[in-house]
């Protein structure tokens, strides 16, 4: 029903703002009625509804408009772009005077959060209040920019052709075994293809980088592991309207029978828009019989869409990304696959390496890494920010190893193709990895990932030289020598890597936007929220408060948690969980434990977007035997609903000691102003070349790498 409202409501909006000829003065008042209407009771949808088709139908011009308006809203399926929708501030800024205070239907005062149905509805109910309605759409900025949206919107199609007539194989027909193909790709304003239910191109994310130009190029990777596929990557020229090039690949499909699945994906300059899965029946030979059951022969399903907005001036900050991992769980067999799109020779050159692995080899990669960190945190560590020159030679070796393994599962090395060496080679310090969850939620501890070389022996020493060298180790004897460890050879020292949380779920077939500004004012309001038996806590709190300007909301039990997030939910900057947490065993739930009660999932739900300021969730899981990332990745989508911008987490349980001590000098640098992905890579480095201890590696990032506070808190 959500959908059908904001169809019919922005479809009358938009109908109204190009309509010619003005409306009459009866008009007019049933459209305040309907407006009343909408404000008193919006529940009475049907009866609204048929007051807004009753006027349209008597209306010729403006029946012509509301018609094409929502046959093409009905096709994006009203999946307008949020950032195009006004709060009802900036609405009333241009409706009415300043002093004028607007009310919603269900009594929020303006500026209160709320999704969007409702938005819709406040905002075409206080259009649809003034006089001449017609007069007021036309001078709102915001449908002119949702009227340009959907006017040009065009679609991400692929379809197949025979290789030798290109002739087109309709998607009522399957693909013949050991024949091959040609896999047309464009973007066009007419849907083609193979698509059930077309989805849209994401033109806003480009909106603001055409500035003068008039064509933009594009990344496609095509890849399979059921498809014998000529080239990987190829550049499609998009222009600024009409349709682009058509691009495509010959592919040949290498199972017998049964489906077989092709990913395809469109980069901009290394960002993700939109990935894509075609799925194709695969026959032994011409005229096999098709079981109902596999019908229809051929669909696809968009799997990613960004909703993030690039701006030129966003690119020109941003540190580029040059190399974006996407990963894809294969619910078939259970394998993850990898995909590496390499741009370090710039935006002419592209490679591209991928990787397929069983869940099972990469899940004991996995472990040995989450093991051996355990081990050095509590048995070598024990728990203590500073450490020893002794200490990081017994333990940041068998680290080193393990990264090791996990590096080279992931980027196999053969003589033919030596993709990961040559990749090392060209990547930078301080460079951005992105990775992208494509499809499926899977946890991978980037920062352990070793990219040298190891002889491996019964001690292999650190390089007593890493402190004197830059990331490139300039100049240092021991850079070839494989008996060494260098710590600048760990992917957490050298780069920094965002993981993307933008998973699509079961409850949102689109990721959340990617927000890279926490909404802040002064103080900064902190949600605390705390495990009481901690012994550190009152002192952690108390360094914190000496950092910045902080209004730190402490919560110990759950009913205080309440209170605070219903009373200042829309005004929390930072969501912090100095508690246990973990998953239960009957049935499989994550959880977050402070003192009194275990926080769930169906808990967090009842807060989806009430957190206005997009605050960052950090989840500093405490001394908690079986806590991970499975126990706390399948509450990001919880998180991210309610408004947040993204998740810090660990990749095992930390000890408070060290938990106090990261959290707060990152923290300080965050208030500071510092990007989050930036403070995190700081603080790293700095406990490995100051205090000799390793465990900032413990601590990943899932949000964007520039994820920032709009103002300094700090009091220094």
């Amino acid at each position: 029903m959500n959908s059908s409202v904001t169809t019919t409501l922005l479809a009358l909006l938009l109908a109204l703002r190009e309509l010619q000829v003005a409306l009459s003065e009866d008009e007019q008042a049933i459209l305040q009625d309907i407006g009343q209407q909408l404000d008193i009771d919006p529940d009475y949808w049907d009866f609204i509804k048929d007051e807004i088709m009753t006027l349209v139908a008597a209306n010729p011009a403006l029946n012509k408009l509301f018609t094409v308006k929502i046959a093409k809203l009905e096709a994006l399926d009203a999946k307008i772009p949020r950032e195009f929708l006004p709060n009802l501030i900036e609405l009333k800024k241009e409706l009415f005077s300043d002093s004028k205070e607007i009310i919603t239907f269900d009594g929020q005062s303006a500026g209160e959060p709320e999704d969007k149905y409702k938005q819709v509805i406040n905002i075409t109910s206080n259009i649809l209040l003034t006089e001449n309605q017609d007069q007021t759409a036309k001078q709102l900025v915001f449908l002119e920019q949702i009227s340009e949206y959907v006017q040009n919107y065009r679609y991400f199609n692929t379809y197949f052709t025979g290789a030798t007539n290109q002739s087109l194989i309709p998607p009522t027909e399957p693909l013949i075994h050991g024949q091959a193909y040609l896999l047309y790709i464009n973007i066009s304003p007419e849907p083609t293809g193979i698509d059930n239910s077309p989805a849209p191109f994401p033109e806003q994310a480009l909106t603001q980088v055409w500035n003068e130009q008039q064509h933009l190029l594009l990344d496609v990777v095509v890849t399979s592991k059921d498809f014998s596929i000529n080239a990987h990557c190829k550049k499609l020229t998009l222009p600024r309207a009409g349709a682009s090039d058509s691009i495509h690949f010959t592919v040949k499909p290498n199972c017998l029978e049964g489906r077989g699945y092709i990913q395809v994906e469109l980069f901009y300059r290394g960002y993700l828009l939109q990935s894509k899965q075609l799925a194709i029946l695969i026959i032994p030979n011409a005229g096999a019989s098709i079981p109902e059951s596999l019908r229809p022969p051929q669909s696809s399903r968009i799997t990613f869409t960004t909703t993030d907005l690039l701006t030129n001036s966003q690119l020109a900050q941003l540190p580029e990304r040059v190399l974006t991992v996407d990963v894809e769980l294969d619910v078939r067999d259970g394998s993850i696959d990898f995909r590496f799109l390499d741009r370090t020779e710039g935006n002419k050159e592209l490679a591209f390496y991928d990787t397929s692995l069983q869940g099972a080899a990469l899940g004991n990669a996995i472990t040995a890494i989450r093991q051996q960190l355990h081990q050095t945190l509590h048995n070598g560590y024990w728990g203590e920010a500073q450490g020893s020159i002794e200490q990081l030679n017994t333990w940041l070796p068998s680290l080193a190893n393990a990264g090791r393994e996990l590096y080279r599962l992931l980027l196999p090395q053969n003589s033919d193709n030596d993709q990961a060496e040559r990749l090392k080679a060209a990547l930078t310090p301080d460079t951005v990895i992105q990775v992208n969850p494509v499809l499926g939620k899977v946890t991978i501890p980037w920062a352990l990932l070793y990219e040298r070389k190891i002889q491996t022996r019964k001690q292999n020493p650190v390089c007593a030289r890493f402190t004197d060298h830059d990331l490139d180790c300039t100049d240092c004897p021991n850079k070839n020598d494989p008996k060494y460890i260098c710590p600048n050879a760990f992917w957490g020292y050298r780069y920094s890597i965002e993981q993307l949380p933008c998973w699509t779920s079961s409850k949102h077939n689109y990721p959340m936007t990617l927000v890279r500004q926490i909404q802040n004012n002064q103080p900064l309001q902190l949600s605390f929220n705390v495990y009481r038996d901690f012994q550190l806590w009152r002192q952690h709190l108390s360094n914190l408060e000496l950092a910045a300007k902080l209004n730190i909301l402490p919560a110990e039990e759950m009913l205080e948690l309440e209170n605070i997030w219903s009373t200042y939910g829309q005004n929390l900057d930072l969501v912090y969980f100095y508690c246990h947490g973990g998953v239960e065993e009957m049935p499989k739930r994550p959880y977050l434990e402070i003192s009194d009660e275990r926080i769930y999932s169906n808990f967090l739900e009842c807060y989806e977007s009430t957190w206005s300021h997009n605050p960052l969730v950090f989840l500093n899981g405490c001394a908690t035997g079986d806590y991970s990332p499975e126990s706390y990745v399948n509450l990001i989508d919880d998180f991210l609903n309610a408004g947040a911008s993204g998740v810090v987490g660990t990749e095992c349980p930390v000890l408070e000691n060290f938990a106090e001590y990261y959290a707060t000098e990152v923290f300080k640098r965050l208030f500071a102003g510092e990007p989050m992905g930036q403070a995190m890579l700081a603080v790293r480095r700095s406990l490995l070349q100051n205090n000799y201890n390793p465990l900032g590696l413990v601590y990943s990032l899932y949000a964007a790498h520039e994820i920032a506070l709009a103002r300094s808190v700090s009091l220094k």
